[in-house]
């Protein structure tokens, strides 16, 4: 949730710095993920009135101007911009000044001329038409006549204003609005909030439920709609108080009536649709599920097909908007609307989530509903918005409400005192118990050792007395909650499991290796799933979720592979290029569905690389496995629906598979949508541990020397080269085995390759003699003509 700091000071007093007031504020539990300042990338820039204008004796084009920056100062500036007058006031760069578009400003001169500086405009500062009237133009930017000559130019234009990102959590959907968290930033600073003006006066000539008529027929998912109209409406620009806030939130200014609906979404937290009274068919709203098949063009632009899931706001002929989603095209606000219809409701969380996730359609207004809006808000919300509307002049409200549903209320809440010290091991004092309480609008009486409370009707994530000592500790402070050991406790020296330890110890070898480390949702979707590989795959082997987050985290992992592979598309399409990427996570696995026990958990280490070679990432895998087991590790050819079959193989310790490595298919490529290379490899970490290498002991180093053989031998394209090498490392005398070139072609005839593989020999206890290499090479050789038709070339 995005929150402007000139915002906030609408509702509390702060005077606080802008740090001091981050920490207060995540002190009583509120996330601060960003702080940007507005005006960062504009220094030095000031408010100037031009005193004197005279041509260039040098440029037909350039105008000489002097200047008044304040304190008695008049400088000299040159510019092109024949618009500027004597008497303007403009924004001015100074020496050494630094604009929003990167500009560096120093003095010089300019065909001969001086110029102490630049004429900015709107560009050279960051705004838009949004922050400040006439930031629309093109060229030099002319302020106000009540511009201050000699104040920062920041302040004039409205961007001398921090704005906080603040990470909202699931349960607290009274802070998805400006009011919200001002109430909280006057609990962490101890001071009053004020509340948003809701008052309106409305026109006794037209009554609301004479103008249209309201028939809900789904409340179990539209428990409560409101509505009201708007006559003679007059459609004009917002005021710039109003589009500077929301463009500090990331919204655009449109109409009055369209940027109202958008600044109670903020402010109060209640999303708002306007409809077009005059696109009504027989001036009647429904509230109902959708006909299966039936379509819609919200204000997107885009037709979507409908199912009965979904929930549509309808007139007697079509559907005119998305509920909770996204208003129709087909009954938006138009440059000559005279008549609005203004929704407010509330919807079903689970309903407006499938929608919204299934349409792959998001806004705004979904999100917030997704969190739940509670009927206090609805009826706040449109209050506001008439209020607005009376304020900026927009059109008569008609009289009478209509309701469908109750308006929440405030609840009460009783308990014991001594719950208090239960559940936090500490006493609170009552004054402070009654002072906590009522900072938060929470009217609180102590009788006895009776606390009963009356929780304000948006706070609707209080219900229990364990609610209440939740809220009491949050402001109280943890760190006044005293650490005790229970009775007969001793306190263990602890320690990471093995597994965590050899997790660990795999991750600082990929980091120092340069791969960067991930973290995945443990599960993921059936259309993933199936990017990842080129057979279809068998969703009955996999565990599906019994209560989704939604669609596309419904199911478990089976592989590490989806996920990375979505993450190494995502940083694709944002340029990003040579990735190293891993991931240590988990893959579920089934004894047997439906699930009687629990599944099996591996541990695995998934690795993902572009802008390499396949061999280059084949060392980097082997090392993460030799940090494990040193010895009787093979390769041989994978049998893969992610890998290339000719660029692939599989990792075998002990004759156990530990793992597979190679190129992603390019059909897999193809799905995720990436047109490079990508190598990526899936170990089990388990596995790896079970074959964990024991003691390290000490080897002399060998007394005696080796010797190298290098062998071209010709065999079939279908053999194996991992199995000849096995041939030779067999042998008594051999240290390593090695496969250093591939020919194809002429020379070797057709469906054959020449491989030449280099063999290191060598005897612990003598020099080998000729005879010894030649009676160990012979018996390789014999061998390998014999079994795989491999003969020297």
């Amino acid at each position: 949730m995005k929150l402007p700091l000139s915002w906030i000071k609408q509702y509390v007093d702060v005077t606080e710095d802008i740090d001091t007031l981050c920490k207060k504020m995540v002190d009583i539990g509120l996330e601060i993920e960003e702080v940007v300042y507005l005006g960062e990338n504009v220094t030095n820039i000031v408010v100037s009135q031009v005193k004197e204008i005279t041509q260039h004796p040098n440029a037909e084009r350039l105008l000489c101007c002097k200047v008044d920056i304040g304190g008695g100062q008049i400088i000299p500036i040159v510019t092109n911009d024949h618009r500027v007058q004597v008497g303007n006031k403009v924004p001015v760069a100074l020496h050494k000044a630094h604009t929003a578009n990167g500009l560096n400003i120093t003095k010089g001169k300019m065909r001969g001329e001086p110029s102490d500086g630049m004429f900015c405009g709107p560009e050279e500062l960051g705004i838009t038409k949004d922050y400040y009237e006439g930031a629309d133009v093109d060229g030099v930017l002319i302020l106000r006549d009540s511009a201050v000559v000699g104040e920062d130019i920041r302040k004039e234009v409205g961007i001398d204003d921090y704005v906080l990102d603040v990470c909202v959590t699931s349960n607290r959907q009274d802070c998805n609005s400006v009011i919200g968290l001002s109430r909280e930033v006057a609990v962490a600073l101890g001071k009053t909030c004020r509340e948003p003006d809701i008052s309106y006066t409305e026109d006794a000539a037209t009554a609301t439920n004479k103008l249209v008529k309201v028939d809900v027929r789904a409340r179990d998912i539209c428990p409560n709609y409101f509505m009201q109209g708007v006559t003679d409406v007059k459609i004009a620009p917002s005021p710039i108080w109003m589009t500077s806030r929301l463009a500090k939130v990331g919204l655009h200014g449109i109409s009055n009536l369209v940027d109202i609906t958008n600044y109670v979404l903020y402010e109060i937290g209640q999303p708002m649709h306007a409809f077009d009274y005059s696109d009504i068919n027989d001036k009647t709203i429904v509230v109902r599920r959708a006909e299966n098949g039936e379509k819609i063009i919200p204000l997107d632009g885009k037709e979507y097909a409908l199912t009965s899931d979904d929930l549509v706001i309808a007139d007697k002929n079509r559907a005119v908007g998305l509920a909770g989603i996204m208003g129709g095209a087909n009954s938006g606000i138009k440059a000559d609307t005279n008549c609005v219809l203004f929704e407010s409701a509330s919807f079903a969380r689970g309903n407006v989530r499938r929608t919204s996730r299934r349409l792959g359609l998001r806004s705004d207004s979904s999100a917030r509903f997704e969190k739940g809006i509670e009927s206090y808000t609805n009826n706040v919300g449109l209050s506001r918005a008439l209020h607005l509307v009376q304020q900026l002049g927009c059109g008569k409200v008609t009289k009478g409400r209509i309701a469908v549903g109750e308006v929440a209320t405030a609840k009460t809440v009783t308990f014991d005192k001594g719950r208090i010290a239960k559940l936090l091991g500490i006493v609170i004092p009552d004054d402070k118990i009654l002072s906590i309480l009522h900072s938060l609008n929470i009217e609180t009486s102590i009788d006895g050792n009776t606390v009963t409370c009356l929780v304000p009707p948006y706070r609707d994530d209080i219900a229990r007395d364990c609610d209440i000592v939740e809220e009491l500790i949050r402001v109280y402070g943890y760190d006044n909650i005293n650490g005790t050991l229970m009775e007969n406790s001793h306190i263990t020296a602890g320690g990471r499991t093995l597994s965590d330890k050899m997790a660990a110890k795999a991750k600082d070898i990929l980091c120092g290796l340069r791969y960067n480390e991930c973290v995945f949702y443990p599960f993921g979707g059936f259309a993933l799933f199936a990017k990842a590989s080129i057979a279809p795959i068998d969703e009955s082997l996999y565990i599906k979720v019994k209560n989704p987050i939604g669609e596309d985290l419904s199911v478990m992992n089976r592989s590490l592979a989806p996920n990375m592979l979505q993450c190494i598309a995502l940083n694709l399409a944002r340029k990003n290029t040579n990735l190293r990427m891993f991931e240590v996570g988990k893959a579920y696995i089934a004894k047997s569905l439906p699930l009687t026990e629990l599944p099996t958990e591996e541990k695995r280490i998934s690795m993902a690389a572009t802008d390499t070679t396949f061999e280059v990432f084949r060392d980097d895998v082997l090392q993460v496995v030799y940090a494990f087991a040193d010895s009787d590790v093979k390769i041989t050819r994978a049998d893969s629906t992610l890998l290339h079959p000719g660029i692939s193989a599989k990792i075998t310790v002990g004759g156990k598979e530990v793992g597979t490595f190679g190129k992603v298919h390019p059909q897999v490529c193809a799905n995720f949508d990436i047109e490079t290379d990508v190598y990526y490899a899936e170990l089990s970490l388990d596995a790896l541990v079970e074959m964990r290498r024991g003691e390290i002991r000490f080897e002399p180093i060998a007394k005696f020397p080796s010797v190298t053989r290098d062998f071209a031998l010709v065999c079939d394209e279908a053999v194996a080269v991992q199995n000849i090498l096995d041939e030779f490392l067999a042998l008594p005398l051999c240290e390593s085995a090695a496969l250093f070139d591939v020919y194809r072609g002429a020379q070797v005839g057709e469906d054959k390759k020449s491989i030449a593989i280099s063999v290191v020999l060598r005897d612990k206890n003598k020099t080998l003699a000729d005879n010894d290499i030649e009676k160990q090479v012979g018996k390789a050789l014999k061998i390998v003509a014999e079994k795989y038709g491999a003969v020297l070339r």
